[in-house]
């Protein structure tokens, strides 16, 4: 069977792409399960099998089956079977969690956003009530300036977990 065009099914670009793709990331997968995990990666491990034991999706005894498989994996794939079933399919909870920013950057939004607070309400209140144009596009410049590195700052010192 062809195609319109003369060629076979499953034989455009578009599929020669997604199979390098493919390939691609089984490479770096394989390369990344291959690597030697860290003691503080083990301690990681367990830390979430502990959670998941307070949740209540894990036995005792398959906690203690897990754990002593996480003390003893010696790569990063190793770790990962021990958490298998526990995070959602195609993300390990290990590797995607940040750890939390602390105290000093959300402080630092804090200070920085009570200074430039009034050029952005000023900016705004340019924007919807000002008399000419001069004033409206004065206030577009101060929502420009300002806005942006504040949203930048905010998520900086409050990244989502």
């Amino acid at each position: 069977m062809t195609t319109p065009s003369g060629a076979a099914p499953g034989s455009g670009p578009g599929d020669e792409a997604m199979r390098m793709w493919m390939a691609a990331r089984d490479r770096a997968e394989a390369a990344r399960e291959a690597t030697l995990a860290s003691d503080a990666e083990r301690e990681r491990v367990c830390e979430l099998l502990n959670r998941a034991f307070s949740q209540g999706r894990l036995t005792p005894a398959d906690l203690d089956e897990r754990t002593s498989r996480a003390l003893t994996a010696r790569t990063h794939g190793d770790l990962e079977d021990v958490l298998a079933g526990l995070t959602p399919s195609g993300t390990s909870a290990m590797w995607t969690q940040r750890p939390d920013r602390g105290f000093l950057p959300r402080l630092v939004f804090w200070v920085v956003g009570l200074l430039t607070s009034p050029f952005v309400l000023g900016g705004s209140l340019f924007v919807l009530f000002g008399d000419g144009v001069g004033e409206k596009v004065f206030g577009l410049v101060l929502l420009v300036v300002f806005l942006p590195g504040l949203i930048a700052l905010y998520r900086w010192g409050h990244p989502r977990h």
